[in-house]
């Protein structure tokens, strides 16, 4: 019975640290994929600028390009957002099995569904300004005859 006892405090040990570490590993790939959307975003708005009157298909395969990349990026984000809920949430009941709800409760869940819901709105309208604003139409008439 002694041999349970210590076993499972050193197994909540273990779960915790597994459980924390994959959170950050989550949050770590949240932030390369935010990276990764505003590069990719910035440079299809450089490319379409350059493009659009000179080259159509290099600039409607641009606009191909990023609406692939953001729905890949905003599914990624969907999948990251589920992943860090469920962790979150078996945080939460951890703590409060332990007592310690008090410290990490609920309100982490909230926060971070408003902080995916933001970013998840961010991707599309990124990816909505780069090819707005790197499109002709989006340009004033004195630039176009430069």
């Amino acid at each position: 019975m002694q041999a349970t006892e210590t076993t499972e405090p050193s197994l909540l040990s273990a779960l915790h640290a597994n459980l924390w570490e994959s959170l950050r590993h989550v949050f770590n790939t949240d932030r390369i994929l935010l990276a990764v959307t505003y590069t990719v975003n910035f440079a299809g708005f450089v490319m379409l600028s350059a493009t659009v009157g000179r080259r159509p298909t290099a600039a409607a395969l641009t606009v191909v390009a990023l609406v692939v990349v953001t729905t890949l990026i905003m599914l990624s984000l969907l999948n990251s957002r589920r992943e860090a809920e469920s962790l979150l949430r078996t945080l939460a009941m951890m703590y409060r099995d332990q007592g310690l709800g008090a410290y990490f409760d609920d309100t982490k869940i909230v926060y971070y569904r408003r902080r995916y819901a933001l970013w998840l709105i961010l991707a599309p309208a990124l990816c909505g300004f780069a090819i707005a604003l790197g499109s002709p139409s989006a340009r004033p008439a004195q630039l176009e005859q430069t």
